[in-house]
């Protein structure tokens, strides 16, 4: 994530996910950019814009774009796309140049390389989801008749059976699995809004323009969005939301294997320096400090929403900063509950001794 401290290598992959991390990443995320450009130019010759050489030319240098360097320009800029569109004019002929860009705009490019980029670790986090479901359905079918303490304000309350508690966990992630399915609707939007968030250019051509954007990238054609974030607001909620209910189930199993009370046996590592005795719960606390991680996050993904004018700088850069290292944290939350519930050897009450009387 944008931690220097976690993402260096000291802590492994505790608190990273480098799976997640990828798609996010310079190459990745520039050649979707690279991939709205190539759309765009071939919609402004399709329309009649530039000509078919001009846009053969842009679309050659499009093609063979290696990766300049970027990080200057955004330094300059404030972020990476006139940097890139300036290398990709660079070589070209003066005529040909117009066929690069012309009539976008950098959020176009940055948005929809967005959209491109979470749609694809949605789908990641999701097939995650499926297999922590069925993780948990193979324990009640392993475990899921016998007894446990079912536990209120964390107090002994009444007799139950492990189903019970199991049932608590699987409900809401299935419930995340249905959810992620309209959210996918929601955030599959091409951008196209131009400088202003008009959408009025090219002019005249606009209309056929844009609807060829969005059919070549296999996104939705809407209104512009360019002030309102509110599809990634809604990706940022279904990320606290998965997160929280995986940290739930990282809390209760890190109560479960206290000693004394010893409600569930975990294999695996989780080591003292300087206890040799205890085993600690180390995943199970990782998907409760990353739950909780994701929800602080969310608190700063939301004041994204707040965009003066046309267009922010101030609050757009939020997005860039949150949310990638919230669905980073996401799919390792995922990844532990998957370690964690494959290690589980056993469950339940041990001989019902400290079931209430």
């Amino acid at each position: 994530m944008t931690n220097a401290f976690t993402s260096s290598g000291l802590f492994g992959t505790l608190l990273s996910d480098p799976a997640i991390a990828a798609e996010f990443e310079a190459t990745a995320f520039v050649g979707r950019m690279l991939r709205f450009e190539a759309a765009w130019t071939d919609a402004l010759a399709t329309c009649h814009v530039v000509t078919a050489e001009d846009a053969a030319h842009a679309l050659a240098a499009i093609k063979r774009f290696s990766g300049a360097d970027l990080a200057t320009g955004s330094d300059r800029d404030g972020l990476p796309v006139p940097a890139l569109v300036a290398a990709l004019k660079r070589e070209l002929p003066e005529a040909a140049r117009r066929a690069v860009h012309t009539g976008a705009t950098s959020q176009d490019v940055i948005d929809t390389a967005m959209v491109l980029t979470c749609l694809t670790v949605l789908d990641r986090l999701t097939e995650r989801l499926d297999r922590v479901i069925a993780a948990v359905e193979a324990l009640a079918d392993r475990f899921g008749d016998r007894p446990l303490t079912a536990r209120t304000r964390m107090q002994a309350a009444l007799p139950a059976t492990v189903a019970l508690r199991l049932d608590a966990w699987r409900r809401p992630l299935v419930a995340h699995l249905a959810r992620a399915a309209l959210l996918r609707e929601e955030l599959a939007a091409v951008q196209i809004g131009g400088p202003i968030g008009a959408r009025d250019r090219p002019a005249a051509h606009v209309a056929t323009c844009a609807g060829h954007v969005a059919e070549a990238l296999g996104l939705p054609l809407g209104p512009v969005w360019h002030s309102d974030r509110s599809r990634m607001m809604a990706l940022g909620h279904w990320l606290t939301l998965v997160t929280g209910s995986l940290g739930k189930i990282g809390q209760d199993v890190a109560l479960m294997a206290q000693q004394g009370v010893a409600e569930i046996t975990l294999s695996g590592g989780g080591g003292s320096s300087a206890m040799a005795h205890k085993q600690n719960p180390v995943a199970a606390e990782a998907m409760v400090t990353l739950a909780r991680y994701v929800a602080g996050q969310q608190g700063i993904l939301a004041q994204a929403m707040i965009h003066e004018q046309e267009r922010s700088g101030a609050a757009w850069a939020l997005e860039w900063l949150t949310l990638p290292a919230m669905a980073e944290a996401t799919g390792a939350a995922l990844r532990h509950a998957e370690a964690v519930l494959s290690s589980v050897a056993r469950i339940g009450t041990p001989d019902g001794t400290d079931a209430p009387g």
